[in-house]
């Protein structure tokens, strides 16, 4: 059976914020500055201070947007893998869980202020979730859910239904 992948997330909204966000926002203020001010000669200089001044979080900001992880599960060897990648090492750190630490998965409505939808979560021998992977339509989420359980023999619970472990 093929991995699948649960989750993968990079850093490239929290790269746009701070390069647009903080580096744009002091860049465009300082010439905008320099511009208001109505002395030709100081737009050039501006220009090039700003720019050396914001470099740093430009900097920054490539460097987190390069960055990621990804939560796999491998269904033959009944485990959970965390790949994390940083630009910094040569090779993606693993973190690993087994698949034996969890009872099931269950498919329930995400919180409203967490973006709605719906939440796939794992669920832990002592009734503890770990979400996995949010979905704004059921119909995409329930299927992720029931095929994640389905494949390491996990119970599958959508609200309050739920259906018995694959093989146990």
């Amino acid at each position: 059976m093929d991995p699948i992948l649960l989750r993968r997330r990079t850093g490239r909204t929290a790269a746009l914020v701070i390069a647009v966000g903080f580096g744009g926002t002091v860049l465009l203020l300082g010439v905008g500055g320099a511009i208001l001010s109505g002395s030709r000669g100081a737009i050039l200089p501006a220009l090039l201070g700003y720019s050396l001044a914001t470099l740093p979080l430009f900097l920054l900001a490539a460097v987190i947007a390069v960055c990621r992880s990804e939560l796999w599960l491998l269904p033959e060897e009944r485990v959970l893998h965390l790949l994390t990648f940083r630009p910094w090492r040569l090779q993606p750190r693993v973190e690993e869980a087994k698949v034996s630490e969890y009872a099931g998965v269950r498919l329930e409505p995400a919180p409203e202020d967490e973006g709605g939808g719906f939440l796939v979560s794992l669920i832990t021998a002592g009734g503890e979730a770990v979400p996995i992977r949010q979905f704004k339509d059921q119909h995409e989420a329930e299927p992720f859910a029931e095929g994640v359980a389905s494949s390491v023999g996990l119970w599958f619970r959508a609200g309050s239904q739920q259906s018995e472990p694959v093989g146990g």
